[in-house]
């Protein structure tokens, strides 16, 4: 069976994949067979239509879907390991445990994809909008967050929305060394070293190491939101 995929942009076909199934599967299961022909032939996915294609599961480990249209797309466990998805739009994927560590996300439109449990760990995230995605329990351990979007709703991998945390965590942990508020944030907002970055002033610190282990992991987490510019002054100082 021959099954058509289309170039988001022009609408032309872009590649004709040579599958085996039956006739009366969905036309999201035959697409997602089509991209796996694609990429085992060594295809160009580069600005494919893959709307709602069924890859539950696929490996598209280093697979370069930069710029394709994965808009509803099932990719459920699915393995994107150091995928090229920068400029996708994935919203409303599901990419619930799915693999995307060392993958490139920048500038991807994920809003409201679920990336419950998934592995993000080192995927380069600039500038991708991350509004009302859902990254409960995701793994962002070393991900490249500089200027990606959340919006209030948005659920972290700590369970917490973004405003919760933004409102309640941060001011809660800036104080959690005895500290004010107002005096940590004044002495500590433009560093981002442990001279005298935030954690180092609210725990007296100079490596994460000497933070009690109570803390650690949420200190860790606030690092890696505060690195990345996504924590602003204003809102914390207007708690």
């Amino acid at each position: 069976m021959k099954v058509e995929i289309k170039n988001r942009f022009s609408g032309r076909v872009q590649i004709t994949a040579e599958i085996e199934c039956d006739e009366n599967v969905s036309v999201s299961f035959k697409l997602g067979l089509a991209v796996k022909w694609a990429i085992e032939h060594k295809a160009n996915l580069r600005y494919a239509n893959l709307r709602s294609a069924n890859l539950s599961s696929a490996n598209l480990s280093s697979a370069n879907l930069s710029s394709a249209n994965l808009r509803y797309a099932n990719l459920r466990y699915a393995n994107l390991s150091s995928a090229n998805l920068s400029s996708a739009n994935l919203r409303y994927a599901d990419l619930s445990y799915a693999n995307l560590s060392s993958a490139n996300l920048r500038s991807a439109n994920l809003r409201y994809a679920d990336l419950r449990s998934a592995n993000l760990s080192s995927a380069n995230l600039r500038y991708a909008d991350l509004s009302s995605a859902d990254l409960s329990s995701a793994d962002l351990s070393s991900a490249d967050l500089r200027y990606a979007e959340m919006d209030d709703d948005t659920p972290i991998e700590t369970g917490e929305t973004w405003k919760e945390y933004r409102e309640r965590t941060v001011p809660a942990l800036l104080q959690a060394g005895g500290k004010a508020l107002l005096d940590v944030v004044n002495a500590s907002w433009e560093c981002h070293s442990w001279e005298n970055c935030p954690m180092a002033v609210a725990f007296s610190v100079h490596q994460i190491s000497d933070i009690p282990i109570l803390y650690r992991a949420r200190a860790e987490q606030f690092i890696k939101y505060f690195d990345a510019k996504m924590i602003k002054k204003e809102d914390i100082l207007k708690v």
